[in-house]
C-alpha cells in the first residue's frame, strides 16, 4: 500500500510542476546609432568674422529627447577611420568643436594662431565625422 500511496503522490506531483508555466521577461534595449560622414575641403563655410569655418550636417534623427535625456558624441578621423579624436580636439594645427540642436549638428574649425588679418583656409584633408546618438536614463 505504502508503494502504491508514493507512486500516486509522484504522480500528482508531476502533474501538478508540468501545468506551471515559465515567464520570461525579455527586456528591450534601443541600440545606440551611429552616423557616418565625410567633409571635404570644400564643404566649409567662413563666418562672417572670418576666424570660425563651419559645416552643417542635416541629422533629422538628432530629436529634441537627445538634448534634453540622451547624449551626443561626435568624433573625427583624418586617417581613413584608423582612429578617431573626439571633439573638442586639436587636429592637424586646427582646434575641432562642434554645436549641435534637434536636427542639425555643426562642425566648427579654427586656427588656435590665426593672426588678425590672416584669412582662415579650410582643411586640405578629407574628414570623416563619426556621430553617435544613445539613449540615456535621465536622473533628475
Amino acid at each position: 500500500m505504502k508503494k502504491y500511496l508514493f507512486l500516486m503522490i509522484a504522480v500528482v506531483g508531476l502533474m501538478g510542476m508540468s501545468g506551471c508555466k515559465k515567464t520570461e521577461v525579455v527586456e528591450t534595449i534601443m541600440p545606440n546609432r551611429t552616423f557616418i560622414y565625410t567633409v571635404t575641403s570644400n564643404q566649409w563655410q567662413l563666418s562672417q568674422d572670418g576666424l570660425t569655418l563651419f559645416h552643417d550636417i542635416d541629422l533629422p534623427e538628432l530629436e529634441q529627447y537627445y538634448l534634453e535625456q540622451g547624449n551626443v558624441s561626435v568624433a573625427i578621423s583624418g586617417d581613413k577611420e584608423q582612429s578617431y579624436d573626439i571633439l573638442p580636439a586639436t587636429y592637424n594645427g586646427y582646434s575641432y568643436s562642434v554645436n549641435y540642436t534637434a536636427g542639425f549638428v555643426t562642425l566648427k574649425v579654427e586656427d588656435p594662431l590665426l593672426e588678425d588679418g590672416i584669412e582662415l583656409q579650410p582643411p586640405a584633408a578629407s574628414i570623416v565625422v563619426k556621430i553617435v546618438l544613445s539613449d540615456s536614463d535621465f536622473i533628475q
